[in-house]
């Protein structure tokens, strides 16, 4: 059968996302790094090599563009600096306006109801996206009654008695922005001045990762920082907006830091790894798109220096050091930063992207021992945990099996999602791999908390799920 070779479809995706995937040389580094490659029907670099010969149909009706878990492992290794992950977003689009029938409907599913609770309530309402969701795939006959059942129903029922999921949701309402005078937030009644730094806390925080929220708090309230939310922050879109829409994956963000710079404020940190990636993101495209930039009246955007919390609590080691009162001596931990808190290095301006040490230093500071390991920066399979569940149980059970094999008493994480992969759903892995892993998650905050002599029911270590004695 005769293969007509055409350079539309590179054109297209030219146009669409302003990728050369005629740079692409084959290397084939995308696919050795890529974590779910072996559920692809076409891999990373088969992808680009159909779209360099206009295979348009081969490439809109793969599986591959819709189980992409956006880790941005392809972009960070690619040697011709070719934005993979975004290349696949475009492909989705394309494929949405050809239109083509999505490959992997859960995905697709997944994507309008996460969109539709952002548009309906500017935040991420969790028990109502869960709720809607296992209504369209029942509808769909996409529903596993037995996934249902045994597992989602219970720790669904588990979640609202440790009070990690709200019954009613959270509003992004519209108010006006507040000049803060010098010193006005930082000061209460016999207190000295504190450092006023801009917090976003993201969906997460006030929900499934609430510990995550409280023990960053006392943390930054022992450490003298006073974290100012933007009133009327919007969600970023994660991973369901920048697949859809990506216009509206740069304003979301964009929102937010208009709010944050009229506020007076210089920062803003961000404890979920998701939301950092989506703003850096968003900052580096503008960034690179002046037009766009001046169409969006984004110049504000850059003036806002957004940071991950782990940076921020990072550039406080001596500080830290200092309120130590109860050192973690004797600790055996791993440091997971995930794959969004340092990919891709030119949004994150990470230097040690691949194997970061931020983390570890922190550990090591509070007195615990932080023990090498080989997937510090592998993927949960975070973006796929509500639509592909089967292949995030695999990519989360191969961290802990890591975890437990170099001798980790607990894994140390800075994301709520990372955090939810690994805790909520360690007992459904144990079950499904025949695994018994005991190992407790816990959050950075949660460490320095700890070594600060601070209760843990203040840190919020009553609500995990999985099992805390290895770390007791």
């Amino acid at each position: 059968m005769a293969i007509t070779v055409s350079s539309e479809l590179a054109e297209r995706i030219r146009r669409v996302c302003g990728e050369n995937v005629y740079l692409c040389y084959q290397c084939q580094k995308c696919t050795s790094g890529c974590p779910v490659a072996a559920y692809f029907d076409l891999t990373p670099h088969e992808i680009l090599r159909a779209c360099q010969l206009g295979q348009t149909q081969l490439v809109l009706n793969s599986r591959t563009i819709w189980l992409c878990a956006a880790c941005e492992t392809c972009t960070t290794r690619c040697p011709q600096e070719i934005d993979i992950a975004k290349l696949m977003d475009a492909l989705k689009v394309m494929a949405e306006h050809a239109p083509i029938k999505p490959k992997i409907p859960e995905v697709a599913i997944f994507y309008g109801v996460f969109n539709r609770t952002v548009r309906w309530f500017g935040r991420l309402y969790e028990l109502g996206l869960m709720g809607e969701l296992y209504v369209r795939l029942l509808l769909a006959r996409r529903l596993s009654f037995k996934q249902f059942f045994r597992y989602d129903l219970p720790l669904a029922l588990k979640l609202l008695r440790h009070g990690k999921l709200k019954l009613l949701p959270s509003f992004a309402r519209k108010t006006a922005p507040f000049p803060l005078k010098q010193g006005e937030a930082g000061r209460g009644e016999g207190e000295i001045e504190r450092e006023t730094i801009g917090y976003y806390p993201g969906c997460s925080l006030h929900g499934s990762g609430l510990e995550y929220d409280l023990s960053t708090r006392v943390v930054a309230q022992r450490l003298g920082l006073q974290l100012v939310e933007p009133p009327g922050w919007k969600c970023c879109g994660a991973s369901a907006t920048h697949a859809t829409d990506p216009l509206k994956a740069l304003t979301l963000p964009l929102e937010t830091l208009k709010i944050t710079q009229q506020m007076g404020l210089a920062s803003l940190t961000m404890p979920c790894a998701a939301c950092f990636s989506r703003f850096r993101i968003a900052q580096h495209e503008l960034t690179k798109d002046s037009a766009l930039c001046a169409r969006l009246a984004a110049k504000t955007a850059a003036h806002v220096r957004v940071e991950s919390l782990l940076t921020t609590m990072s550039a406080r080691l001596s500080q830290i050091q200092k309120h130590v009162t109860k050192p973690l001596a004797g600790l055996k931990v791993v440091c997971y930063y995930g794959c969004l808190l340092t990919r891709p290095p030119a949004a994150t301006e990470e230097p040690d992207y691949e194997y970061p040490l931020k983390m570890d230093r922190l550990i090591e500071v509070l007195g615990a021992k932080s023990l090498d390991w080989s997937h510090k920066t592998e993927c949960c399979g975070g973006s796929l945990a509500l639509s592909q569940l089967p292949i995030a149980l695999n990519l989360s059970k191969r961290i802990l099996q890591n975890a437990q094999d170099v001798g980790a008493d607990a894994i140390i994480v800075a994301c709520p999602l990372c955090h939810a992969n690994l805790d909520l759903r360690q007992k459904q892995i144990n079950e499904q791999f025949g695994t018994d892993f005991q190992m407790p998650i816990l959050y950075f905050t949660q460490m320095v908390g700890l070594a600060f002599g601070v209760a843990p029911k203040q840190l919020g270590l009553a609500r995990f799920l999985s099992s805390l004695r290895a770390a007791s």
